[in-house]
């Protein structure tokens, strides 16, 4: 009987292992990414910013015809430069949206560059897409105004985009294609995106005045959007370094339901009830840090204001919650010909943690942190060095990255567990069962044949 049960103990490891290589991925990381329109500016230089291990290897394409393999130099990152011409404009299926293939993890930002119009979105690992969206837009601006991107990664998806200021609709796409929905003055916050296939979001608008028509200089924004199912109830937001710079003296934070009756407290303070798709909008002084508490789960959005201060204007970047973020970063800042003069972290760390801080291994001077209040947290500013950094302590953290060079900016976040690029995995995937199963299985089938 023990010899029966050890053969069928191979047979379905076997079995399990060749089911696990069967459905795999043929590839370890996969990022999306589209150029949405950036015309307001001048010296269009757009391009996708990639980092892992020296030497690595990747591929990026679109349906448009763009084809081509990159190679991560010595120090762990390639700059790859694109063209207006895989600009992405106007409402309708569009065949430009990117694909990103590597045999390792690999982490990317998408740098929409242009002279006084920039922002920068990180990129989602494809393992963190979902089927629903609510997206966080802006409508005061220039150009072709507030937009959203649906980029398929399966043939044969159906979306339903139901955006602010008009009917709800339905489009089919396959792998590569992308619907965009082009809402010009109307404020998009709050549209939502329900597909039968996990699917990436990009929304932002082409250059946009925030807070209102009454602050000048605009800028494009862009940020990936986050799944439903990725969203949080509790989160910190803190200030960024652009909030000093600007004019106005702080960002604006818009909190977007996704379900009706939800309640918003911020500082401690219930502020507003709303119902899916509604904003409520708050500012978030320079210096400071904030609370943020929803009874369901909830979109945060942070928004660089404008106002031509120094080294910032308008940027946008959706927020992590407090349980996805992460105790170790690896992370870069744009370089090369994307460098900007000022790059920071603005970080939210347990106050009880801000001596174990490190950036590249050196301790963090904190002593400008401050609390926020009614919470355990503290938060403050970090300068970045140019190109590859770490920063890790000794429980998690939130990391948004800023950075602006004379009246331009750009705005996003670091990562978190839904989406860790090339940080450290913080729940590594177990060993896939089929091998578990077939090492004991063979190690049983030896046993057995020596009987």
């Amino acid at each position: 009987m023990k010899k029966i049960c050890k053969i069928k103990a191979a047979t379905i490891g076997l079995s399990l292992l060749a089911s696990s290589i069967s459905t795999g991925s043929a590839f370890a990381g996969t990022l999306y990414f589209d150029y949405n329109r950036n015309t307001l500016g001048s010296a269009e230089t757009p391009s996708v910013f990639l980092f892992g291990e020296a030497g690595q290897m990747a591929n990026v394409s679109n349906l448009n015809g763009f084809n081509q393999d990159v190679t991560l130099n010595a120090e762990g990152f390639f700059n790859l430069g694109l063209t207006p011409a895989e600009m992405q404009s106007g409402s309708g299926i569009q065949n430009k949206g990117f694909k990103v293939q590597s045999d390792n993890a690999i982490a990317g930002y998408f740098v929409n560059r242009s002279n006084f119009s920039t922002d920068m979105t990180y990129l989602f690992d494809e393992s963190a897409l979902g089927t629903n969206y609510v997206v966080a837009s802006h409508g005061s601006g220039f150009g072709e105004g507030s937009q959203i991107a649906v980029h398929a990664t399966v043939d044969g998806t159906t979306v339903t985009i139901d955006p602010k200021g008009a009917a709800a609709f339905s489009v089919n796409l396959n792998a590569g294609e992308t619907y965009t929905h082009v809402g010009g003055s109307t404020d998009l916050s709050g549209s939502s995106i329900a597909a039968d296939k996990n699917v990436a979001v990009f929304a932002g608008h082409e250059c946009a005045n925030v807070p209102s028509t009454a602050v000048t200089f605009c800028d494009t924004i862009i940020s990936q959007m986050i799944p439903d199912d990725r969203l949080s109830t509790a989160y910190i937001v803190t200030a960024s370094e652009g909030a000093a710079e600007s004019a106005l003296g702080y960002d604006l934070i818009k909190v977007i339901a996704t379900v009706d009756n939800t309640d918003v407290t911020v500082g401690g303070v219930v502020v507003a009830n709303l119902n899916a798709g509604e904003v409520y909008e708050f500012e978030l002084p320079a210096n400071s840090g904030q609370s943020v508490n929803t009874s369901q789960p909830a979109l945060v959005a942070q928004y660089l204001t404008g106002g031509r201060g120094a080294d910032t204007d308008p940027a946008m970047s959706v927020v992590p919650g407090i349980d996805t973020w992460l105790d170790d970063y690896r992370l870069a800042t744009p370089d090369g010909a994307q460098a900007f003069d000022l790059n920071y972290a603005s970080v939210v760390i347990d106050t009880a943690m801000m001596a174990s801080l490190s950036l590249d291994g050196a301790a963090v001077d904190t002593t400008g942190f401050t609390a926020v209040a009614g919470t355990v947290f503290s938060q403050g500013i970090i300068d970045l060095p140019l190109g590859l950094f770490d920063l890790e302590a000794s429980g998690d953290f939130l990391v948004m990255l800023g950075g602006g060079s004379s009246a331009d900016s750009y705005f996003t976040f670091g990562g978190a567990t839904f989406a860790p690029g090339v940080s450290p995995d913080p729940d590594p995937v177990p060993e896939p069962m089929g091998l578990v199963l077939m090492g004991a299985a063979i190690l049983g089938l030896r046993k057995y044949l020596k009987h």
